[in-house]
């Protein structure tokens, strides 16, 4: 995961990079310099971390426009996978959309949840994988820059703050893609502590059902 205004810094730089090469040297390599821009081991996030402080700050700063308690996990076993997928994507968002289509409003959590799945499937095989880069010609690159171009096109992320970072990035969604205020905070904090007891007792019901259901079935079978 990088930041993509930092990796439109990185991608200017790069091309003012090879200009500069062939301007500058008698013989430039004829080889093509590849500069490869993630996260190095010293300053990396995993994805218990992103989820971690998302969660976090999810909580910090909730939206008015929020259907639903934040529950978030990941799960590498498939079968847990898609299982999570159908009960707790699929079914509320068909009982969602009904309800939505009853009272004149227009369907639409089905939909969303198929675009994220979709991009989820896109993203499979590069997160579910470790992979290693070499930084040392993206490293090059940012030590040649002058001290002003490094302020102008910075993209150093060895210097990031992740935990700042996935802050503003959260106030940034809430902000620019929901268009919910900041000034919102306070009341969106006690709608989710609702939402929070909503949810539990929700579980709760939700494993009294699958209890009674299991001790039908084996009723039945003994």
């Amino acid at each position: 995961m990088v930041p993509v205004d930092l990796c439109v810094n990185g991608i200017i730089s790069s091309a003012w990079d090879i200009a500069e090469r062939f301007r500058t040297e008698i013989l430039p390599d004829p080889e093509i310099p590849i500069y490869n821009f993630c996260t190095e081991p010293n300053n990396c996030i995993t994805w218990g971390d992103f989820t971690h402080t998302t969660i976090k700050f999810g909580s910090m700063y909730p939206t008015m426009k929020a259907i639903w308690y934040l529950c978030y996990a990941n799960n590498p076993n498939i079968l847990l996978h898609y299982l999570s997928i159908i009960f707790l994507h699929y079914v509320p968002a068909v009982v969602c959309d009904i309800i939505a289509v009853l009272i004149g409003r227009k369907p639409r959590l089905l939909r969303s949840y198929k675009k994220i799945h979709r991009f989820m499937d896109v993203i499979e095989y590069f997160s579910m994988r470790e992979w290693e880069f070499q930084m040392d010609n993206t490293n090059g690159l940012w030590r040649r820059l002058s001290s002003a171009d490094q302020k102008l096109f910075f993209f150093d992320l060895r210097q990031i703050n992740w935990d700042y970072f996935l802050e503003q990035y959260f106030c940034g969604i809430r902000r620019y893609l929901l268009n919910d205020p900041m000034e919102t905070v306070p009341q969106a904090v006690v709608r989710w502590n609702r939402l929070y007891w909503v949810h539990q007792v929700t579980k709760v019901i939700v494993l009294l059902l699958l209890y009674k259901l299991t001790m039908s079935v084996w009723g039945m079978l003994s």
